[in-house]
């Protein structure tokens, strides 16, 4: 029998941008202090199943990394993971501010809202009537079937942080439904896209006027609206990390790459010096390089 279309597109979702519900946060929590998985579960009081479901999830988002694999296996928590449990500041670039671009997921209607909801009608769109309401930045939209929460454009010098963000935001508006007007929204939530993320640099306005590029697995070059300002574009957050990163790295190997030619230049010098001594007579120096006349 063939799957359900969206149980396929939760299995097929396998990105760092996730949910996590309380039970996940403590079972992070418990896996990455170093407990054993059977000793979680006794904690938490469920099977090991379900702690099994959360060790694979925790562990596809780079929450958890594999510490010790013998007789049972040893958790520890990444940045990542330490950010979603304890707000850590670790990871901070100086320099120019990381956005991530408005990242929108979809939780199913499981039920309706039980409390009449001041639906604005925000368009219709091809053969469906599009409905929402905005607060701020964030705003939320229902379909026939679903409901997609878009966060918003966020702004920091911190990836990780901004991904914990946008998820609390996300969280904040399914509980505002299902708390407030009683509507209850699947488990899971299938983002409409991979998280983009922006990187601004003085030399990408050099870069853009040649035009815009795109290099699959590698990243974009855009200057599209509505910022109009040139930037790069990665789906991979590594990348954008590494793209702040880059002048920094750049300069230290500048520095010890112009270290390295100072010492070599100075070693010719007092080997061109050596080569010149007459035969017969010794130079003090070299007693250091066992030269003997």
């Amino acid at each position: 029998m063939a799957e359900p279309r969206g149980v396929r597109r939760v299995q097929k979702f396998k990105s760092g941008f996730e949910l996590l519900r309380p039970r996940g946060k403590r079972v992070l929590e418990l896996l990455g202090a170093g407990n054993r998985a059977s000793d979680v579960a006794k904690v938490i009081g469920c099977g090991k199943s379900g702690v099994s479901y959360w060790k694979t999830k925790l562990l596809g988002m780079c929450a958890l990394r594999l510490q010790c694999h013998d007789v049972y296996d040893i958790f520890s928590l990444t940045p990542f993971g330490s950010k979603l449990l304890t707000g850590s500041e670790e990871g901070r670039f100086a320099g120019e501010v990381f956005v991530l671009e408005d990242h929108a997921v979809k939780f199913e209607i499981v039920e309706h809202e039980k409390t009449s909801i001041d639906w604005r009608k925000l368009g219709q769109p091809q053969n469906w009537v599009k409905l929402g309401f905005k607060v701020g930045n964030v705003r939320v939209v229902k379909t026939s079937r679903s409901i997609i929460v878009h966060p918003g454009k966020l702004k920091g010098f911190n990836v990780d942080e901004l991904e914990v963000t946008a998820g609390q935001i996300i969280e904040r508006a399914r509980a505002f439904l299902e708390n407030r007007f009683g509507m209850v929204l699947s488990e899971e939530a299938v983002p409409l896209h991979k998280p983009i993320w922006q990187v601004f640099s003085p030399e990408a306005e050099e870069w853009a006027k040649a035009g815009t590029v795109t290099v699959d697995g590698v990243g974009r070059l855009d200057k599209s609206p509505p910022d109009r300002r040139a930037h790069r574009e990665y789906d991979q957050k590594q990348l954008a990390v590494d793209a702040v990163r880059a002048p920094v790295i750049l300069a230290n190997l500048e520095y010890k790459v112009d270290s390295l030619a100072t010492e070599i230049h100075e070693l010719v010098s007092v080997l061109r010096e050596l080569a010149a001594q007459p035969q017969g007579l010794q130079d003090p120096r070299s007693k250091n390089l066992g030269y003997v006349s």
